[in-house]
């Protein structure tokens, strides 16, 4: 037995790591619908929990791991980005007397 549209797009979300409120904003709808779409998924598929039903969908091909281990590569990298930009934007922002030799 397979999974919903909706259900494959949150266990991929989850499988990128995020959390069920997470998944909520970046859908668009409450955290308790995402809730229950996972409780639904997993019943569907006699999953024990979040953990065992997405790697349950790995396994069984319903979601792609090379494409999730991608999204979470870029995800992951735009958020480095924008540390080193606000590090940097920072650092001009002080007075030179403060800014000290890194070793």
């Amino acid at each position: 037995m397979s999974l919903t549209k909706r259900q494959i797009q949150i266990v991929t979300l989850l499988a990128q790591g995020n959390t069920a409120e997470q998944c909520a904003a970046m859908m668009h709808r409450s955290a308790g619908t995402v809730r229950r779409h996972i409780i639904l998924a997993c019943e569907r598929v006699k999953a024990r929990n979040t953990t065992h039903l997405v790697a349950l969908a790995i396994t069984q091909e319903w979601i792609r791991l090379a494409l999730v281990l991608a999204l979470s590569f870029f995800m992951a990298t735009d958020s480095g980005d924008d540390q080193y930009r606000n590090n940097a934007r920072l650092r001009m922002q002080r007075p030179h007397t403060q800014l000290r030799r890194e070793v």
